[in-house]
């Protein structure tokens, strides 16, 4: 548990286990412990980091600077601080976007990317095209919302509003009562200004799918056959080095809902990746 000072914020992070390096990235809204069984799993035999996103849970909230490129200098700048050259990444939701900038940007420092519900690298506007049928407010009213409750009723207050509202307003939640609980927490935990902030990370995303083709690393997308707004692979069939597995039932949050069938899928992926590659910067 520690904090470093990158890219002029303060990022809070953790940092368990030995072994190749490991990172997860959180999707928007969300918080480091989405990846609570992930982490215990894998830092048996990998280092693995994960932090909070600025503007998220313990990491500092500055008044600007949450667009997908400066979070991708946040990433590189914690990075750098802990001296991993060539990490796995495993990203999840609007965290995939700032993964695969990081990869597009700087080729050499990614061994491979393990991308969970993908469908966000269709950029804004599209992706907010492919909100609708599902999602009954558009990203920006929804987080105007959660600022104006979370500023007058409190933290409290906005934990209420999401659980009250979560089958209209949060159809991608688990439906396990455990992890719904668990994601309206998450979700209720971030300062106010976040819920303002979100909306310049969303609306700053550009349609990074045609990009991908020049990825040359691995690249592994996981989703639940349930998520509202599925990955859509055919996107990706030209990227000899991509591959799609579908978690049986599962909501977004696959990782938490099916736990053990996550962690097999991506402990086969890593497993199958070229050895003798330094992850340490020297």
């Amino acid at each position: 548990m520690a904090e470093a000072r990158v890219n002029d914020c303060i990022l809070y992070y953790e940092v368990q286990g030995e072994g190749p390096d490991l990172v997860f990235i959180h999707g928007e809204d969300h918080g480091i412990e989405q990846f609570d069984d992930q982490v215990a799993r894998f830092s048996r035999d990998h280092r693995c980091l994960r932090y909070y996103r600025r503007g998220h849970g313990k990491s500092g909230s500055p008044l600007f600077g949450y667009s997908v490129w400066n979070q991708t200098l946040d990433l590189r700048g914690l990075l750098d601080h802990l001296s991993i050259r060539k990490p796995a990444i495993v990203a999840l939701g609007l965290g995939n976007p700032v993964a695969v900038s990081f990869a597009l940007r700087y080729p050499d420092r990614v061994r491979a990317l393990a991308l969970v519900s993908w469908y966000e690298l269709d950029g804004y506007p599209l992706m907010e095209e492919r909100r609708r049928p599902v999602h009954r407010m558009p990203f920006s009213d929804l987080h105007l919302k959660m600022y104006e409750v979370r500023c007058t009723q409190g933290r409290v207050g906005l934990l209420r509003f999401i659980e009250q509202q979560a089958d209209v307003l949060f159809p991608i939640f688990p439906l396990q009562p455990e992890l719904r609980s668990r994601m309206a927490r998450m979700v209720a935990s971030h300062p106010p200004g976040h819920y303002i902030q979100a909306v310049e990370h969303y609306s700053s995303i550009p349609n990074l799918v045609p990009e991908m083709a020049r990825i040359a690393c691995p690249i592994l997308g996981i989703c639940g056959t349930a998520d509202p707004s599925p990955d859509r692979p055919a996107l990706l069939e030209r990227n000899a080095n991509f591959s799609q597995v579908w978690i049986e039932g599962a909501r977004r949050f696959s990782q938490m809902e099916r736990p053990d069938e996550f962690n097999r899928v991506l402990a086969a992926f890593l497993d199958a990746l070229p050895t003798g590659i330094s992850d340490r910067a020297t």
